[in-house]
């Protein structure tokens, strides 16, 4: 992936000029939890699965989620992608609903110590990547969407350098 792909927030698409966004991706608080048995032995418990994503920049203007209602979720497509590997050229991609549809996934096999290109197909959610001769793994990738909560984003001016440095997290729904 070479082009530049913007992220975007309830329909609101950032321009190179909200700067370089910078995008992780962290388990939300509370979906697990480690126990200790009366025997010594651990054991976790998960209860969901949900991601909180951090995304900042520093650019010429701030972002312009002024007007957004932050009562309600917003769908976020990001940037960041997200993976899967294996020895196997067949994999279960997330449904189309967690998938940014102007992005279609892309993939790579290991071969001769090198990450190389692959084509691949998509079916509903299942990738079916070429196979190549000599290929140790294979890995798929996209981007993801999720409906999120959020409050407005942090900025901040910086008046010598004429730039905003912004940030916010999102909560998955």
């Amino acid at each position: 992936m070479s082009q530049v792909i913007p992220l975007i927030l309830n329909g609101i698409e950032l321009t190179m000029d909200d700067g370089p966004i910078r995008q992780s991706y962290a388990p939300a608080d509370g979906g697990s939890t480690e126990l200790r048995m009366a025997g010594g032995q651990l054991i976790k418990q998960t209860h969901f699965q949900k991601m909180v994503i951090t995304t900042s920049a520093t650019g010429y203007i701030d972002p312009p989620f002024e007007y957004l209602d932050y009562s309600r979720p917003m769908e976020l497509w990001c940037i960041e992608p997200l993976s899967a590997w294996g020895r196997t050229n067949v994999f279960q991609l997330p449904p189309e609903t967690a998938r940014r549809p102007d992005v279609e996934p892309w993939a790579w096999a290991w071969v001769d110590g090198n990450w190389r290109d692959v084509p691949l197909s998509v079916q509903g959610r299942v990738a079916t990547l070429t196979t190549v001769p000599g290929a140790r793994q294979y890995r798929v990738f996209w981007l993801p969407r999720f409906t999120v909560y959020m409050n407005r984003p942090v900025s901040e001016f910086d008046e010598q350098r004429g730039t905003y440095d912004w940030s916010f997290e999102a909560r998955e729904r």
